[in-house]
This record gives C-alpha cells, sequence and structure tokens, in this order.
C-alpha cells in the first residue's frame, strides 16, 4: 500500500505554481543567500569540515553554528562582525538524530547544508527579522501570505516575559498579528548546552497549503507547513545553577536548510524532488534497471522509493564525511551508514559489484563540489575507502548470512536493520528478542537493563539499541540509559585507582587530583620552542626559572632535601613534557649546589611536573633555578619526530589513502601505526623509505605557525588525526618535497606536509641525517606498525647492513660448495654455524628490508641443507606437529610448519591426521608458494564454521585457490595453494596467521 502524504496538501497543490517564479537550481539558491548577506556587509566563511576537530562534545557537525561556539562561549576573538555561510551538517545519533525519519518522509536527511548568517556583537534582532524578511519576499519571492513567524511566549518559571520586541519588529515589517504566534521553551528558546550562551529565538514557517488561516498548524510538525528559517537571539547565559544571566555582548545565529528552500522555491512537496537528488536516482536506476523513481511513500517504510531516498542521502553523508577526512574505523556511526547504503544497494537495487557504490559517489562530487572542492580533491580516497568497506562488508556477511536469515525467519521486524555485523549483535539478540518480543507494539518502555545488557556485555553501541527499541514499537529513555553507563564508567575509574594506589608503585601526578593544584598558576612553557642553530648545530639555551613547589609522596611539600624522589613545579620551563607521541625532556634544574635530575616530565591541568632525583642540596619555594634540557636527548627527538611527520606523508603519498593510528616519539626511533587501503608489501615500504630519504637530502626547510582552528579548517591540504580535539589555537608544522614520482599510477610532482602538531620539530628536512625503516609488523587486516630510525642509528643500521650482506654472500658460496661435494657431515656443522650467524646477525639494528630479504635467503639456503640432510621428512614432520600438540594441549591448532618437505599434499595430510579431535589450519612454505590444509570437527561445522571460509582468510591476504579434496565435504576438510612468489612476504604470512585465528575463536 502507498501513502499520499497529505490529502489535503496535494489537493491545494496546484496553488504553488503562484510561488513559482521560474526554476531555482540548488546552486543558485546558495550563492543568492551568500551574495545577499555578502551586499550587507557580511564576510563569508567556507563551510568547516564535518568532524568536529576542535569539540570533542558532537560526533559530528550539526548545525551552522558549531565551528563559531568558541566565539558564543567567550573562548576565542570573533572573526569578523558578520558572517555568513552554507555549512555542512550530519545528524546521525545523539540529540539532533534524523537517521530513524530519513527515506520515510520528505525533509529529513542525514546530511544537509545548513544556510546561515551570524552577528557577532554587531546587529540584533531588528536587522535580522528585516533582512530575512527581505531575502524571502523580494529576493527569493516568497508570498508574504504563505509565510508565518513564530516567536518566545516567555517562561514564568524563569521570570522571562514574552519577547514583544521580536512582536513589535515583525509588526513594523508589515506582517498581519495573526501571523505573529507565540510559543515557550521548547520550540523557541535556543540552549547551545546544559549551560552556557542561550535565547529566545523567532522562525519563519512555509504554508505549502496556502489560505487564509493556518496558525493552529504551524509547529505540529506536519509537512504541509514546513519550518524554514530559525533565527536565534544570544542574549543570556544559562549558568551551572539552571538561571539565566543577560550578556553583555548579544549574537545572532540563524539557519535555514538548503534542501527545504530548495524544494519550496521549486513547488515541491518534497526536498527529494530537487536537483540535489534527482539526478542520483537517475544513475541508480540506470544501473540497476529498477523501475525509475516515482516520489511514492509506504506506511512500512519497504516500498522502492523508499530505498532510492535512503540510498541517496546515505551516499551524500558518506561522501561529504569520508571526503572531510574520517575513516570509518574511527566512526561507528559513518561506518552503520556506509553498511546500511551497502545493503540497500545490493539488496534491493542489485549492485552487487565492489565498484558500484564508488561509482555513485561521482555524481555526489557533481551536485557539490563546486561548493565544495574537497568532493573532487578527495574523491579519489573516498572512492578507494567505499571499495575496500564493500568487500569488507560482504566477506563479513557471508560469514554471519546462515544465522541472520535463521533469525529474520522468526523475527521479521529486524529485516530493515541498519548493521547487521556490528560486534556481538546477533549474540545479544539472541539473548534478548524473547524479552523485546512480549512487549511488542504495546507502548511500553523499552527495558533500561537489557538496553545496558546490550551495550556493556554484548557492545552495541548505543544507536543500534535505539533503533531496535523503535522496530518494536518502544520507547526509549537513552538519558536515563547515558547517565547510567556515565555513573558506571566513574565507579569503574575510582576502583582502579584506588587499587592502583593501594599497590604503592606510584609516584606520578596521573594519580594526583587536579584540584590540589588549584591555587597554583599554570605553567609558561612557551620556551621549550626557543631554539637556535649555532654554526650548523642546533643550541638549547638554559632556562632562569623559579621553584613555585613541590610533589613528595603524592603531597604538595614546601622543601625536600637531597636524594629524594620528587616532582618539581617551577613558574616557566623550556622542557617538553611527553605529548603528541613524544617523550618529554630530559635534563637538570642547578643553581650552585643544588642539582635535580629530571628523568620524566608531565603536565596535569595547567600545571608542569618535573619528576627527578634531587642529587645534592635543599630546594624550598622561590628558589632560582638554571633549567637545562639534554641536548643529544632533545635533537634526536626533534629528529624523530619530523621524520615521523614525514615517513606518514610518504606512506600517504605511496598508498593513495591513509590514516595515522598512533605514533610514538623517543631520541632513538620512531613508531607510526598507520591504517593504508594498499598493500604495504616490500615494493612499496622501498619507497616509502626512498621518499622520506629524498626529503632529506633535498634540505627542505620547515615552518612552524599558530593558527586560530576556524582558520585551519579552511587550510587544504592539512591532515589531521582521526579522534584528536584540537584547542582553539594549534601549532601548524608544515614542508614539501617538490618530486616527480608515479605511485599506482597517481603522478605527483609534490608532496606536502601539513599536520597540526605540539611537538618539538626541526627547522630543516636535512637536519634528520640518515633514515631507515627498521622493522614493519602486521598489527590487523590492513594495519601496520612502522618502526624507524634517524641520524647516527640510521648510519650504524646501514653500515651493519653492508657488512652483513657481505658476509651472507661468503655463506651463500660456502652452502652451495659444501652441498656440491655431498659432505653429510661438513654440511651439518656449517648448517649449525650459520645459524648461529643468524642469531647474531637478528640481534643487529639493520634496514628492515635488508632484513626480510636476507632472512627469505637464508631459509632457502636452511632448505638446501635440509634437503641434503634428509633422510625421512615424515619423521621430522611427526615430530614437529608432536611438539606443537603437547604444547598447545587442547583448543583449536593454527600452525606454520617449519619441516620442508616440498610441495607434498601427503604431508599436510599426514599432520592433519595427527589432529583428528580438534580443528587444525596448518600451513608450510614450499618452493616459492604457501600450502595449507584445515580439518575441522562436525561440532564446529554445526555451530556454523567452515574448513573452506577458515581458508579464505589466508587467500584473501596471500591469494591462491581454496579446493576441497574430491569427494570431500568442503566445511570439513579443504586444502589451500597460494599463488606463485618471487620471496614469501613474511609481513603478509602473518596476517593470514593471525586472521586465521580470530576466524577459529569465534566458534572455539
Amino acid at each position: 500500500m502507498f501513502r499520499k502524504l497529505n490529502f489535503r496538501w496535494m489537493l491545494h497543490h496546484h496553488r504553488c505554481d503562484a510561488v513559482r517564479q521560474f526554476h531555482w537550481p540548488s546552486h543558485l539558491v546558495r550563492s543568492t543567500f551568500i551574495d545577499f548577506f555578502k551586499n550587507h556587509n557580511h564576510q563569508h566563511i567556507r563551510s568547516s569540515p564535518v568532524i568536529p576537530w576542535n569539540d570533542a562534545t558532537l560526533a559530528f557537525v550539526n548545525a551552522g553554528m558549531n565551528q563559531f561556539k568558541p566565539v558564543f562561549l567567550g573562548q576565542s576573538l570573533r572573526p569578523c562582525p558578520r558572517a555568513t555561510n552554507s555549512q555542512k551538517c550530519i545528524r546521525v545519533g545523539g540529540k539532533h538524530n534524523d537517521l530513524h525519519d530519513v527515506g520515510r518522509d520528505t525533509y529529513h536527511h542525514t546530511f544537509f547544508e545548513m544556510l546561515g548568517n551570524w552577528s557577532f556583537g554587531d546587529y540584533f534582532k531588528k536587522d535580522a527579522c528585516a533582512m530575512a524578511w527581505k531575502l524571502l519576499t523580494e529576493v527569493y519571492k516568497l508570498p508574504p501570505d504563505r509565510l508565518y513567524v513564530t516567536y518566545f511566549g516567555g517562561d514564568p518559571a524563569l521570570n522571562i516575559g514574552s519577547d514583544m520586541e521580536v512582536w513589535d519588529i515583525w509588526r513594523s515589517i508589515g506582517v498581519h498579528e495573526n501571523r505573529i504566534l507565540p510559543f515557550g521553551m521548547k520550540d523557541n528558546f535556543w540552549e547551545m548546552g546544559i549551560h552556557g550562551p542561550c535565547g529566545p529565538c523567532t522562525e519563519i514557517h512555509y504554508d505549502r497549503l496556502g489560505g487564509t488561516s493556518a496558525q493552529d498548524r504551524v509547529n505540529l510538525g506536519v509537512e504541509d507547513m514546513i519550518e524554514l528559517w530559525n533565527i536565534v537571539f544570544m542574549q543570556y547565559e544559562r549558568l551551572k545553577d539552571g538561571t539565566l544571566q543577560p550578556l553583555s555582548t548579544h549574537h545572532v545565529d540563524t539557519g535555514m536548510g538548503l534542501e527545504r528552500i530548495t524544494a519550496v522555491l521549486n513547488s515541491k512537496t518534497s526536498n527529494y524532488d530537487t536537483d540535489l537528488f534527482l539526478p542520483i536516482f537517475e544513475k541508480i536506476q540506470k544501473m540497476s534497471g529498477k523501475a525509475a523513481y516515482g516520489g511514492h511513500f509506504s506506511e512500512d517504510g519497504l516500498c522502492l522509493d523508499t530505498a532510492y531516498r535512503v540510498l541517496a542521502d546515505h551516499l551524500r553523508m558518506t561522501t561529504v564525511a569520508l571526503a572531510d577526512g574520517l575513516f570509518p574505523e574511527d566512526s561507528y556511526k559513518l561506518r552503520r551508514v556506509m553498511r546500511r547504503a551497502i545493503r540497500i544497494s545490493r539488496d534491493t537495487f542489485g549492485l552487487v559489484h565492489h565498484n558500484n557504490l564508488a561509482d555513485l559517489t561521482n555524481i555526489v562530487a557533481e551536485s557539490l563540489g563546486d561548493t565544495y572542492p574537497e568532493l573532487w580533491s578527495q574523491l579519489e580516497r573516498v572512492q578507494v575507502i567505499f571499495q575496500q568497506e564493500e568487500e569488507h562488508f560482504q566477506e563479513t556477511l557471508h560469514k554471519i548470512s546462515k544465522e541472520w536469515s535463521s533469525m529474520l525467519l522468526q523475527n521479521h521486524s529486524l529485516k530493515v536493520f541498519s548493521d547487521v555485523i556490528s560486534p556481538g549483535l546477533l549474540n545479544g539478540l539472541k539473548d534478548v528478542i524473547p524479552l523485546i518480543e512480549e512487549l511488542k507494539d504495546s507502548n511500553s518502555k523499552f527495558p533500561e537493563d537489557i538496553a545496558l545488557k546490550l551495550i556493556e556485555a554484548y557492545g552495541v553501541n548505543i544507536d543500534t539499541v535505539e533503533e531496535l527499541a523503535s522496530l518494536y514499537n518502544l520507547n526509549i529513555d537513552l538519558e536515563s540509559i547515558l547517565v547510567t553507563l556515565e555513573t558506571t564508567k566513574i565507579q569503574r575509574k575510582v576502583s582502579e585507582q584506588q587499587k592502583w594506589e593501594a599497590s604503592k608503585l606510584y609516584s606520578s601526578a596521573s594519580v594526583l587530583s587536579e584540584s590540589i593544584f588549584e591555587n597554583l598558576p599554570p605553567t609558561d612553557d612557551s620556551a621549550k620552542y626557543l631554539y637556535k642553530i649555532i654554526n650548523g648545530s642546533y643550541s638549547f639555551m638554559p632556562l632562569e626559572t623559579t621553584v613555585i613547589s613541590f610533589i613528595r609522596d603524592g603531597k604538595l611539600t614546601h622543601s625536600v632535601h637531597d636524594k629524594e624522589i620528587i616532582g618539581v613545579i617551577l613558574d616557566s620551563t623550556n622542557f617538553y613534557y611527553e605529548a603528541g607521541g613524544q617523550e618529554g625532556d630530559k635534563g637538570e634544574l642547578v643553581s650552585g649546589d643544588v642539582r635535580v635530575n629530571v628523568r620524566y616530565v608531565e603536565k596535569l591541568g595547567h600545571i608542569i611536573i618535573h619528576w627527578g632525583t634531587l642529587e645534592c642540596g635543599e630546594l624550598c619555594i622561590g628558589k632560582k633555578l638554571m633549567a637545562s634540557v639534554d641536548p643529544d636527548f632533545r635533537l634526536g627527538c626533534m629528529q624523530h619526530h619530523t621524520a615521523t611527520h614525514l615517513l606518514n606523508s610518504a606512506v600517504r603519498a605511496v598508498t593513495g589513502v591513509s590514516s595515522q593510528r598512533s605514533s610514538h616519539v623517543t631520541h632513538d626511533h620512531l613508531s607510526l601505526g598507520v591504517r593504508t587501503y594498499q598493500t604495504m608489501d616490500y615494493e612499496n615500504i622501498e619507497k616509502v623509505e626512498k621518499i622520506v630519504k629524498m626529503w632529506a637530502n633535498e634540505k627542505c626547510p620547515i615552518s612552524r605557525k599558530t593558527l586560530p582552528i576556524t582558520k585551519l579548517l579552511q587550510e587544504p591540504g592539512v591532515v589531521f588525526l582521526p579522534g584528536e580535539v584540537y584547542p582553539d589555537n594549534v601549532h601548524v608544522i608544515t614542508t614539501s618535497l617538490n618530486a616527480n614520482l608515479n605511485s599506482g599510477g597517481r603522478e605527483m610532482s609534490q608532496i606536502l606536509s601539513m599536520e597540526p602538531c605540539c611537538g618539538t620539530h626541526l627547522s630543516n628536512t636535512g637536519d634528520i641525517g640518515s633514515f631507515c625503516i627498521t622493522d614493519v609488523k602486521a598489527t590487523g587486516v590492513g594495519l601496520r606498525n612502522i618502526r624507524a630510525v634517524c641520524g647516527e642509528n640510521a648510519a650504524i643500521a646501514e653500515a651493519n647492513a653492508e657488512v652483513a650482506v657481505s658476509q651472507f654472500q661468503k655463506w651463500e658460496e660456502k652452502v652451495q660448495k659444501e652441498i656440491s661435494a655431498n659432505n653429510h657431515e661438513s654440511i651439518a656443522n656449517t648448517s649449525k654455524e650459520l645459524l648461529a650467524w643468524r642469531t647474531t646477525f637478528e640481534a643487529k639494528l639493520l634496514p628492515y628490508l635488508v632484513r626480510s630479504k636476507m632472512n627469505n635467503s637464508l631459509d632457502n639456503l636452511a632448505r638446501l641443507m635440509r634437503n641434503a640432510l634428509r633422510g625421512d621428512a615424515n619423521k621430522q614432520m611427526i615430530v614437529e606437529m608432536e611438539e606443537i600438540l603437547s604444547e598447545q594441549p587442547s583448543g583449536p591448532v593454527v600452525h606454520l610448519l617449519e619441516t620442508d618437505f616440498g610441495t607434498s599434499k601427503a604431508m599436510l595430510i599426514k599432520a592433519s591426521k595427527l589432529c583428528k579431535k580438534r580443528p587444525l589450519l596448518v600451513l608450510a612454505k614450499a618452493e616459492g608458494t604457501v600450502v595449507a590444509r584445515a580439518t575441522l570437527t562436525q561440532e564446529l561445522v554445526n555451530n556454523g564454521a567452515s574448513a573452506a571460509d577458515w581458508l579464505t582468510c589466508i587467500q584473501n591476504i596471500l591469494g591462491g585457490v581454496v579446493k576441497a579434496p574430491r569427494g570431500q565435504d568442503l566445511q570439513l576438510v579443504c586444502n589451500f595453494r597460494g599463488n606463485l612468489m618471487n620471496t614469501v612476504d613474511m609481513s603478509k604470512l602473518e596476517d593470514a596467521v593471525s586472521e586465521s585465528r580470530k576466524y577459529i575463536e569465534k566458534y572455539s
């Protein structure tokens, strides 16, 4: 059954024709708005990204005012007296959550554009109302008799009267008093949060039906009377005790949805019937072959047109979020919407190829890219991530499809569930669905204990719990659940701290209360960036400073004596405290016979604490000291921190798309965790290392600038760390390399490194000296931890490599010679000697590529000698398997065999027979490939496991073929043979083993 949204509205739809003077494309609606306010002395400020980098309270930017929040809170200066823009906004989850309504009505969207104008202490109510009315009636040509305005009607509880000033303004403009309507706190009083700036607002509503009187439909939430514009007058501050206090400076904050005003100007009854959505519908129809979009709605939300609307909306939201730098693994809300889009594209439209949704993002870029150029510049990134997400989702869905299908047969309501592969969801639903079914459609409350169980025991996110409640028509008290979760979190934290304190193992400020420092002034640490280059060397000048307090045994004290471990608090310091992944400085605090050996520096609140030992003398408050950092330690940290930035940029340049997950910088090495969407194989690692070395050789200048976060957000090319919240003013470290490079078919003439960072850095890339990557470890699929050294340590590693390669060549000659002579005793002795040399070789600092390739070569030499000595590989394999089974007496076994037996399948079969009653996956490197065999018990197969799926974990990473032995059940037993390769990439093999272990653990 299809439904029409409002029969009376459709009956009067012909009246809307009078509104439309000509076609209003969305780009013209947007530019007309901005130009209008620019002509009224407003400065156009670009939309900020949808990721709120400077606001930890938001998952996404959800209103036009978000980027100006620090101005309203008095935390930063106004950027200009008057501003205007079109802000990209996302509402998914939390207080502003439009996800459940998307596609089911004409005007809710997860992504939308908010047209806005602001006054920062400039004009106020009169001018704001006058400009809004002029734009709507004289520029957009909306008939005044279709417009209604609302104003704040007062609140006796807060002792605030009606906003009659606004009533008078609307009357003076010419609005009839019957069209000026009062409403209370809920509709016409706007608040930023629990406390902070707030104030009354006036709204402009548009009557789609027309007629003489429509006051009764205003603010009823009906689609034929739609709110167009909200104008907020920030004139109060809500204090923590709940009372209101007038602000000394008044602001204006307005917002009008582009999608809504575009629909109204084009006499459309739905936002989806505009050029912001129709091109996406047309592309979906063309790709899928389904019936064209018809604008129908159904009560159950399952009709084809609803799927069109949801898919188009989600494509817009995900494309914009990805283009702004967000990664799916950093936002379960983003991943949830992406997966919902993927499911609809596959299940409803039959778009099963991995690049279908990626292709559809082109339409979004064509629609919005002229206004938001990052959609074009980041389109490749968007499409790479979409392809990876589609592939990953399909693989995961395949694994759980049987369980989910079984659940759907019993619970039809779950058919439209947005994210069926949330971790823990299936097991959680099995547990709670019987309880929820009893309450279905009873207008009951979703039990809080069930919600908490899903969240805490099964790891289901709160948005998914909210969606589950809505599917069963149950009310849910999200605020109460959030309060309970926060209380539980605090209780756990207190308990953990009590245990820690009871252990008496702490001495650092990390377990101290910030309240004990409330009366101390903040530590001035600006001198940590003050250093000079004298005759080509970095010089770190001592700083005279004053002691203001000490910490001893976890308490503030007035004086300390020698040989005590203390925390020294100074009025100013040139020491760097541990932050941004960089270790804190070491050094000394000295004055006459007083010397403190500083070993660790940290910040707590506004105070910086220097932890160390008072080596001699006596300290007291007010004592003058000279603070000196260890120059070698500081310079090493600076070299490795700058190298970390270059390495991060090089990885991104080579792989196309990457995300920093972590970093750690010390004086003698760096460690960078990255997520890449292209394999970090030997070839790419070599390219990355080459770029960093080139950057150092080119001696490129490095700049440090301090910018307001609002200005930094407008900078193209800046790279933010996912999940990081930045202060209002940010240090930005920038350098670039001019290089003609080609990676993955992408031509690059310049590589830019531009990152907000509080760390200490070099002034020129040439000061890094030598650079080399020493280790690359897989920490998950697509996740790599790269360890590298520079300066003196890199030179040592490269010198070690030259010696090791030379020695290996001699070993290679010796082994070949002895194998040719066929002297078994001599071969056996050489094998032992080579093993001893290999142990020494492994202990040395070496470049990763040299170590990896040499290890492969050493494996080949060892195999050649074993083959020469081999009397019975069968016995060797049996001994090895018996040892493994002895070490792992129970549970599944995943093992990479060391025994070399060529490519014999018979040996793998014999290995599997030694472990008949347990799940086994055994792998072997054999003549340039990897072979494997998996066997499962019937019990695990009954639980949903499959030998073929188990081996697919390896196939997905190494490539190759998974095939069941002839006549056998592929769920119980299966074989794998990898693609041929010159050398076996051990990092890939480690990934494969890791993923296969994860797979079988789910069923064990």
